[in-house]
């Protein structure tokens, strides 16, 4: 028994106060990291080398976890797999990709990777040079490696998973032996997530053989959350009270974009510039009659999901998506139907966005009309899933709200997006809406006050760049801030103009170019005021400035790199090569990040 059991604080206020000046200088990754040493050390000081079987009298062989994720949904389930193999005895370590050295594979035996998969079947930026290491022309020999591969994607995009893939697949080609099939998942990832990570755990344990006397507990991703400074996730979110709710563009724009106030009171809810919040709906009851009544179902019928057993009616509502496409169901609906022209559709990318983007399922099967069971509709449907929205305020400068940029998304048959729609349409101040944190480690200020940022944030892509101007004004922080905006007009999409004049006129904003792409004869996107800046663009680069952009990743965020590199080149004199080199090594020093989507 510990000596301190019974104590109501084991430690002097001395020790205290030094452990609170060494927690400071931790990032969260190195904290969890501390919290299993200790653990480890408190377990091991009341145990003997004499007390521990022979086996494992010596060190348990180490299990190394790595993450790569552009946002954090792949680091939390990193952390609960860390979590759950650290309870269970294993010797292991969690390290995100970006901080891993490639050549460290040479010495590893046993590696679990969880990697996303960013935009069109591109590595998340932190797993670009690992990436490079296995598939450079001269490739190591890992036939000493044992691994897992965990692929998370979105099948709307053709190349789903694709990151995951190439990395399960190379690693094999080099000679590393696959402990457990790869899994790859889609936007609803918990259930299928949990499966793998219990097969890995118990495959490992029956070739590493954790240290005895160790806590046997399964830490999933919904109680590892419970446990940490963020106890709020899918499984149990928490339920925000509506404070604002008001419209910021005019009646005459061609687009509806709200700006929605919630309430964060008592939720311990901590959350930085660069964050997003997960908002979450339930189907409208109206839409999901219809298309009951379209496939000819029965509301009432029983259908088995995971292990329970439901109403078709209760499914749709609560468990299945109806809004969003999915590119596997329409692939199954096609097959099903034998329709060519849908299946043509689907194959080709660029089709594929366009009938998405206005389309919703009951306008699917009303065009193409197909006879399914309750079940097979169920089985085929992708889980609801909840909207992400980049949080458009500092918690230093509203401790106790979150503020969110909502552009309410329409259909040509005028139906709305699943929570754009509830947010702006349905509910109204005092109403509760159930959100949850999701952290983007990968778009951040700066933690030097005093380096300049260059935010570029067209439509509903500034809402982080708000928040990046509180939390500098809030701080007090020293560095140049210039923000480059676009909307269609000026009079009828000015987001927060009155907020940005008052920046400007304090100092906090140095330097603002916007572009309102139908007020003249040629349309103007940010883009081209970055161009027409190209000399001053470069001159902040040169002087340490950090570039975020934020917004649409079909066309926008190519046309903005595209027009980031021809300034790096021309300005700084390289080749096309060299001047792509130079980006990705802004990337890599964290110099240049995205949130877009």
């Amino acid at each position: 028994m510990l000596s301190h059991l019974g104590k109501a604080r084991p430690l002097e206020q001395a020790q205290l106060q030094q452990l609170a000046t060494a927690l400071a200088q931790l990032d969260n990754e190195q904290k969890i990291w501390l919290s299993g040493y200790l653990a480890g050390q408190a377990t091991q000081s009341n145990l003997t080398t004499d007390s521990l079987p022979a086996s494992h009298s010596r060190q348990a062989e180490q299990l190394t976890v790595l993450y790569g994720s552009q946002t954090g949904n792949t680091q939390s389930l990193a952390e609960s797999f860390y979590a759950t193999a650290q309870s269970q005895g294993f010797n292991v370590k969690l390290i995100s990709l970006a901080d891993y050295q490639p050549r460290q594979l040479l010495k590893e035996k046993y590696i679990v990777l969880l990697v996303s998969t960013h935009g069109e079947g591109d590595p998340p930026d932190d797993a670009e040079i690992l990436h490079e290491f296995l598939y450079a022309d001269k490739t190591p020999d890992l036939s000493g490696l044992n691994f897992a591969v965990l692929a998370l994607g979105d099948s709307s995009y053709e190349q789903f998973c694709q990151t995951g893939i190439e990395f399960d697949e190379q690693l094999v080609k080099l000679g590393a032996h696959r402990l457990v099939n790869r899994v790859d998942c889609d936007l609803d990832y918990e259930y299928e997530a949990q499966a793998w990570q219990q097969k890995t755990i118990e495959t490992l344990a029956k070739i590493i053989k954790p240290i005895d006397n160790v806590s046997s507990n399964v830490v999933t991703l919904a109680n590892y959350q419970a446990q940490t400074s963020n106890p709020y996730n899918r499984q149990n979110p928490y339920s925000a009270e509506v404070l604002s709710l008001q419209k910021i563009t005019t009646d005459d724009s061609i687009k509806n974009i709200y700006h929605i106030e919630l309430s964060l009171e008592d939720s311990q809810i901590d959350y930085q510039p660069g964050d997003s919040l997960a908002v979450m709906a339930h189907n409208p009851s109206n839409h999901v009659l219809e298309l009951i009544s379209l496939l000819n179902l029965n509301p009432e019928e029983t259908v088995n999901l995971q292990n329970q057993t439901l109403t078709l009616f209760q499914t749709l509502m609560d468990k299945k998506e109806i809004s969003l496409l999915n590119r596997k169901f329409l692939k199954f609906l096609a097959e099903i139907t034998k329709d060519q022209n849908l299946s043509d559709t689907v194959s080709n990318q660029d089709s594929f966005e366009q009938f998405v983007a206005s389309r919703q399922l009951i306008d699917v099967f009303k065009a193409y009309p197909a006879t399914l069971t309750a079940q097979q509709l169920v089985d085929e449907l992708p889980g609801i899933t909840p909207r992400s929205y980049s949080i458009a305020s500092s918690h230093q400068a509203n401790p106790e709200e979150v503020h969110l940029t909502v552009a309410l998304v329409k259909t040509d048959e005028n139906r709305t997006g699943l929570v754009s729609g509830h947010l702006s349409q349905h509910i109204k101040v005092g109403d509760f809406v159930d959100v949850y944190l999701e952290h983007n480690n990968h778009f951040r200020l700066p933690e030097n006050p005093d380096t300049p940022i260059i935010m570029i944030g067209p439509g509903t892509g500034v809402a982080p760049f708000r928040a990046f101007l509180q939390q500098r004004e809030a701080l007090e922080h020293s560095g140049e801030n210039w923000l480059l905006f676009g909307n269609p007009s000026f009079e009828n999409d000015f987001l927060y103009q009155l907020e940005w004049q008052k920046l400007i006129q304090s100092g906090v904003l140095n330097k603002m170019d916007v572009a309102f792409s139908r007020d003249q004869e040629h349309k103007v996107y940010v883009q081209h005021r970055l161009e027409q800046q190209a000399k001053e663009v470069w001159q902040w680069l040169q002087r340490g400035a950090h570039i975020y952009l934020c917004g649409d990743k079909n066309r926008m965020a190519k046309d903005v790199e595209s027009t980031l590199l021809n300034i790096i080149q021309q300005h700084g004199e390289l080749s096309a090569e060299q001047a792509e080199q130079f980006l990705k090594d802004l990337k890599r020093a964290k110099r240049y990040q995205k949130d877009v989507y």
